[in-house]
């Protein structure tokens, strides 16, 4: 009887934890909601045409499942031979004009690459064949062409230069747009393609993470710090003063003449340190600031001559290629 009573106890009391732990796991789905880390689902748009002076528009729109437009994250505009440039979306259109489109990319794709309220989608268009001129020149793409970095990180963008039309010079490659205490470096910085062929430059983006930044309260002389300069100091000039008034110790005598000597040099030193602190205070990095920057890609070529461009007409993007950089 005894143990089958403490079997029904058992099973009681395992009953009650399991209907107490259903009801809480309900509450807690509940309160989270069916949604809570969903992304949002998005439709991409890709639309491309040709103006005069042979520029070539790419125009992408971005929207989520209702039509509305979508304002976060950034479009990169990808061929099968690299990123022709990736801009960010600005009330749902994302738009890059290029005056030397390359004659080999006769498909382009818009990818959205989202961020984590809006989930990445993509579309891809035909490019028309535009009328060439036949002079030499070069095209430059990026891979990948849009990156999201933390202060303190780097990131690596293979910028790929193509040759047209037989062009075989050097082009010399140069960054702007970079984000505040942050730079750009090419390997190499100077790219020679063959004719109708291609080379790779690596171009490694460095940013910088927050050091140094002292304040006065949390300084060498914070107010504990305070405290300890001018009590230390007191204690041994007090107790330098007492043992100089006892008249038939010598040896104390000295010893509180060593004393007082000792509380004025610690009180110098403390005051001046407190002063180079005060008015000579380190500087403080702030590390590299977040945000969203397009960085500009511009490339050129000089025969001693001639000055040939690989250049964008975007007002956004006037360069080579750009590169969207998000900071976090």
């Amino acid at each position: 009887m005894i143990s089958l009573f403490r079997k029904y106890i058992a099973t009681r009391l395992a009953l009650r934890l399991a209907v107490s732990t259903g009801i809480l796991t309900c509450f807690a789905l509940a309160a989270a909601g069916p949604s809570a880390h969903a992304q949002v689902a998005t439709r991409t748009q890709l639309s491309t045409g040709n103006n005069p002076g042979g520029i070539l528009l790419l125009s992408a729109r971005v929207a989520d499942v209702e039509g509305g437009p979508v304002s976060e994250g950034s479009v990169s505009f990808e061929t099968a031979k690299g990123s022709l440039g990736s801009v960010f979306v600005h009330d749902g259109s994302a738009t890059l004009m290029l005056t030397n489109p390359p004659a080999w990319a006769r498909s382009v794709t818009a990818v959205y690459h989202g961020d984590s309220a809006f989930a990445p989608s993509s579309a891809s268009a035909a490019v028309s064949a535009a009328a060439t001129s036949g002079v030499p020149g070069f095209t430059v793409t990026a891979s990948p062409s849009s990156l999201s970095l933390k202060p303190g990180d780097f990131g690596t963008v293979n910028l790929t230069v193509t040759s047209q039309n037989g062009f075989s010079e050097a082009v010399n490659l140069s960054c702007s747009g970079l984000p505040p205490v942050s730079k750009c470096n090419f390997n190499p910085q100077v790219a020679t393609p063959p004719a109708n062929g291609s080379i790779t430059s690596a171009m490694q983006i460095t940013t910088t993470a927050p050091s140094g930044a002292m304040n006065r309260e949390h300084g060498p002389f914070a107010p504990s710090g305070r405290t300890y300069a001018i009590l230390i100091p007191g204690i041994l000039a007090l107790a330098g003063l007492g043992t100089l008034r006892r008249r038939n110790f010598g040896a104390l005598r000295m010893l509180g003449i060593v004393m007082l000597l000792a509380a004025g040099t610690l009180g110098l030193s403390s005051c001046a340190a407190r002063y180079a602190y005060l008015h000579y205070k380190p500087s403080p990095n702030y590390g590299t600031t977040a945000g969203n920057y397009t960085l500009v890609i511009a490339a050129y070529s000089s025969n001693g001559t001639a000055i040939t461009q690989a250049t964008s007409s975007d007002p956004n993007c006037a360069g080579a290629v750009c590169v969207a950089l998000t900071v976090q």
